[in-house]
């Protein structure tokens, strides 16, 4: 009788223990972020106006903006970590952040790792040059010079000879630049833009960013001057890793939570804000 009843103790234990386990591996990414009561959100430090360190060194711009509100919205706080670029558009990010609202194209290729919300907003991809160069007048002129942007942005895909980029819904682009003498990668655009403020032909002919990057620049200061039209526009959204659990779930609800803020023009006074004029539709 003693050896029964002590087997019976032991058996419910480990029953217990089994339903929490499955209980605690099927729970998705949201739930884990509201158990939580906190959203792990990657951003840049060095990506003004979007994502930018102040004065008080405190993260702030457009995306940081967004984000605090997506927070509130689903009843959380918000905290703020920033790891290179080219980590994050890689997707696996094993749940070391939750989802990056910093200003993501989305493409075909980062489909394949990551789950796009709705857009938040749009951008148009530009090329600047040194404020006191005089040889690149048009988009042609790049033939042969040295352009520097950011790693694994869709600007690098861009200038890929293989014309590979698929932006959003498959919009069509015109690849008006071609046969560069080199293309120059950096962490961020921004570091790119500080290379190129360094002098005309210095360490690189011209950079090719978001258009929103090279008037925040020239708001600053930098000697810099965009060139030609835009090449394409991106619909940018927040993304979340396809690794994860429930990870389409977050951004069904991230996307629901973006479709508010554009309704009751949340969205739209963060631009007017940050910009000074409304990049929540898009351009036509």
């Amino acid at each position: 009788m003693k050896e029964k009843r002590f087997f019976i103790p032991l058996l419910m234990s480990a029953v217990l223990f089994l339903t929490w386990a499955v209980t605690a591996a099927s729970a998705g990414v949201l739930e884990d972020i509201k158990s939580k009561g906190q959203l792990v959100v990657s951003s840049d430090a060095n990506y003004a106006p979007q994502s930018f360190l102040n004065d008080k060194g405190q993260l702030d711009g457009f995306d940081i903006d967004v984000s605090k509100e997506v927070a509130k919205r689903l009843g959380v706080k918000v905290k703020f970590v920033t790891p290179d670029w080219d980590l994050i558009v890689a997707g696996k990010w094993a749940a070391r952040w939750d989802l990056s609202i910093g200003s993501m194209t989305i493409t075909g290729a980062r489909a394949k790792v990551v789950d796009f919300s709705t857009p938040y907003y749009y951008t148009p991809a530009q090329f600047g040059v040194h404020k006191k160069n005089t040889t690149i007048k048009t988009l042609a002129d790049f033939s042969g010079k040295t352009v520097g942007l950011g790693v694994g942005t869709t600007y690098e895909t861009y200038l890929d000879p293989d014309q590979t980029l698929s932006i959003g819904g498959g919009e069509k682009i015109a690849y008006q630049v071609k046969n560069l003498k080199k293309i120059r990668t950096y962490q961020t655009d921004m570091e790119a833009v500080q290379d190129l403020a360094l002098g005309d032909g210095l360490r690189i002919d011209g950079v090719l960013t978001s258009g929103f990057v090279i008037q925040e620049a020239i708001k600053k200061g930098v000697p810099i001057k965009p060139i030609g039209d835009p090449v394409f526009y991106e619909p940018l959204a927040a993304a979340s890793d396809k690794d994860r659990d429930g990870s389409a779930a977050l951004v069904k609800k991230v996307s629901e939570i973006f479709q508010a803020m554009h309704k009751d023009g949340t969205l739209t006074k963060f631009s007017m804000k940050w910009y000074g004029f409304d990049v929540t539709k898009k351009a036509k």
